[in-house]
């Protein structure tokens, strides 16, 4: 029992692990790490913005994404979801680049930079909130309708058989769409810099234009190994609050 457990420990972890040694060595190899060590400090910098890029838009997004996504599923809003669902899929259609080309264009005629962190930020939210929606609806509404009823003829109320019943059986096709938008965050964080949004799309950018695959590498690198950071963190933080039961039949749905 205990060696099986370890063998597929170990069958998980070597892609991984195997990935990661790909990615510091490309690092290496192109003396990324010798330019890095001679920048630290704009290193820094420019992590700190890439961080404040990915984390600000994906709480938002992910509070907006499951608000509307409750909302839709709704009664009241039941006639609207489908106009809403439209909408969504054909936002997370338009390519990242074009997010943010319309962010710079746009908000200009509403009294906002379009240069900055702020369009950057909005364009991220924009470009994440879709999923997030998506699965919010979906992972409700394929909740059990006879534990609904259930719920109901026990005296519960809408409110109850929200927080208690549908949220937590849906959360495992949540947290799937909330992954995937922070997943869309991370990769299209490096763009925000052609707006002057900062981060680690400056060194990737620069590298790009200099022709110099180390500093191209110095960012590029960075921002692969944050994606996995957060992929994994997610993934746990599922495990964590997730139970198993649901999870389970999640899978079998």
């Amino acid at each position: 029992m205990i060696l099986r457990i370890w063998f597929q420990l170990v069958k998980k972890l070597i892609p991984i692990f195997l990935t990661i040694l790909f990615i510091v060595w490309l690092y290496i190899y192109y003396g990324a790490w010798d330019y890095t060590i001679k920048n630290i400090p704009e290193f820094f910098r420019l992590i700190v913005e890439h961080f404040i890029l990915v984390i600000i838009s994906m709480v938002c997004a992910v509070f907006v994404g499951v608000t509307l996504g409750t909302l839709m599923t709704r009664k009241s809003m039941k006639k609207a979801s489908s106009t809403i669902m439209t909408v969504v899929n054909v936002w997370q259609s338009i390519p990242s680049l074009a997010v943010l080309a319309l962010a710079y264009g746009f908000l200009p005629l509403i009294g906002l930079s379009g240069i900055g962190m702020t369009p950057a930020l909005i364009a991220l939210f924009l470009h994440a909130v879709a999923p997030i929606v998506r699965n919010t609806y979906a992972g409700i509404d394929a909740v059990n309708k006879d534990i609904i009823e259930a719920a109901t003829g026990m005296g519960m109320t809408q409110r109850q058989i929200l927080f208690q019943i549908e949220l937590p059986n849906a959360l495992p096709v949540i947290a799937g769409g909330i992954r995937t938008a922070t997943a869309i965050i991370v990769g299209t964080a490096p763009l925000a810099f052609l707006i002057g949004g900062g981060g680690l799309g400056f060194w990737i950018f620069t590298g790009i234009a200099l022709v110099d695959m180390g500093i191209m590498m110095a960012g590029a690198v960075p921002v692969a190994l944050i994606a996995m950071l957060f992929d994994f963190c997610l993934a746990q933080s599922e495990r964590l609050f997730v139970s198993r039961g649901v999870r389970a039949e999640t899978k079998i749905v």
